[in-house]
């Protein structure tokens, strides 16, 4: 097949006027579904310029280079604004990486394989949940790989997270101040299951008796010390009218307490800045959400495969930019060939300090990158990125024993970093090998539910 040469400025003209448009359709040689189907890449429906930094820049910027104030204006249009205001304001510096093409490193294999066999399954019924053709729940993978508006691109991040069946995870979080110092710092262990849409675990597609259940997600502090033991449960509904059962435990009263849903606005611990309604971008029950629209369609620099791409043997990042030159973790950033904007506002919550929020999503996978949300004053208040990456047990970095040890890894968050764009404050996660208390990540393990997906374990881990 012989490229086409476009013109200057030619993708960004087809991105736009699809977007005025509102067309969904994600491929600009070819439809891209069609592509991956018949080689599992993505190479074939895009021009070279959408595949490489060098070529979109015409050679300004490489792979291997790194992105800083001194560059940034160059690719200013295919950023997020508040990871510019970071890179040009804050002395953020990020490396360059290649653009990922292959679809089984932008998601798991499993995920992949559901979403090219359950193709064409699905529908929204009149009580604007998702159902199959015949009536049953979701049975694993994107139910809309090809998307004709918003709302099917949401809906593959509401109804699984992390892509995987279960999975367990240690995460280290920092909270630093304006400047970049450390005020706060807390390990955590939590654990996503799904009861439907099971792909690997057996009995898949459902689990017996939680078929009008979506997941359980519970989690854990390990650390600090006086924090240990503080849990949460969330248990959501198949209906994603309902708002989840969200429960949690305080060791120093011994008590289960119940939380009221606009509690989703509130940080978990002091001195966090992110609010449980923004997991995973949009964290909430997707109909208590609205006024979903695509504002925006085209290239974005993000982390949807290289987010492990630099990191130390403890899978720590290093640190840079700020006043004290250590506010943000060092990540790479890769050219996405094209990315869908949705913007949705908060329609079920009266009390809800967001006006709006704006997401991007991976074309390709559909899976969150970016956020920015804004205040009721319209102006920007939170930027949100997930950096993702290929885990693989290499030589000099920790690997678990309770992960697989497979040459090719898996595909996995490594990372999430959030600022508050008005205070200067920050939230940060990276994933790591062992939570202070011994805590190990865990994928597909059936015993997980058992383990953490209670009340009991609740109160047990609560010590």
């Amino acid at each position: 097949m012989k490229l086409l040469k476009y013109g200057e400025g030619w993708t960004r003209r087809h991105f736009l006027e699809q977007t005025a448009k509102g067309i969904m359709a994600a491929g600009v040689l070819a439809p891209l579904w069609q592509v991956i189907g018949n080689t599992g890449t993505c190479e074939a429906a895009y021009p070279p310029e959408l595949l490489s930094i060098e070529a979109y820049t015409k050679g300004k910027l490489k792979i291997g280079g790194v992105l800083n104030a001194d560059n940034v204006d160059i690719v200013k249009d295919i950023l997020n604004p508040g990871l510019y205001h970071q890179i040009k304001n804050e002395r953020r510096v990020c490396d360059l990486a290649p653009s990922e093409t292959r679809l089984d490193h932008l998601m798991p294999k499993a995920y992949l394989e559901a979403t090219l066999h359950n193709k064409g399954k699905y529908k929204f019924g009149s009580d604007g949940n998702l159902w199959t053709m015949d009536g049953q729940p979701w049975q694993g993978g994107n139910p809309f790989p090809e998307p004709t508006d918003a709302k099917q691109v949401l809906i593959a991040n509401t109804l699984s997270f992390s892509k995987y069946d279960s999975i367990a995870y240690g995460v280290r979080d920092q909270e630093t101040d304006a400047a970049g110092n450390i005020q706060y710092r807390y390990d955590f262990y939590a654990v996503e299951w799904q009861t439907v849409g099971r792909t690997v675990l057996d009995p898949k597609p459902y689990q017996p008796g939680h078929k009008n259940q979506l997941r359980y997600y519970p989690d854990f502090v390990t650390f600090p010390e006086d924090l240990v033991g503080t849990s949460f449960l969330q248990i959501w509904s198949y209906d994603q009218r309902r708002f989840p059962l969200f429960y949690g435990y305080t060791p120093m009263l011994k008590r289960t307490r119940t939380f009221p849903t606009d509690q989703r606005f509130e940080p978990g611990v002091p001195g966090d800045i992110t609010f449980t309604s923004d997991l995973y971008m949009v964290g909430d029950p997707l109909l208590t959400w609205g006024d979903f629209k695509l504002v925006g369609k085209g290239p974005l620099l993000a982390t949807p495969a290289h987010g492990r791409m630099g990191i130390n043997k403890d899978w720590s990042f290093p640190l840079v930019g700020g006043e004290n030159g250590q506010k943000y973790y060092r990540t790479p950033l890769e050219l996405i060939p094209e990315t869908y904007c949705i913007e949705l506002r908060p329609t079920h919550f009266p009390r809800a300090p967001y006006g709006k929020k704006r997401v991007w999503y991976d074309a390709r996978s559909q899976v969150p990158v970016s956020m920015l949300t804004y205040d009721l004053k319209g102006d920007p208040w939170h930027y949100k990125e997930l950096d993702y990456g290929q885990w693989e047990p290499k030589p000099g970095i920790e690997w678990p024993d309770t992960l697989p040890k497979d040459k090719d890894g898996f595909w996995y968050l490594a990372c999430d970093q959030n600022e508050d764009l008005q205070s200067g404050r920050q939230s940060h996660f990276y994933w790591v090998p062992a939570t202070v208390g011994g805590h190990k990540p865990r994928v597909n393990d059936p015993a997980l539910f058992e383990e953490y997906c209670s009340m009991d374990a609740l109160r047990r881990m609560g010590r």
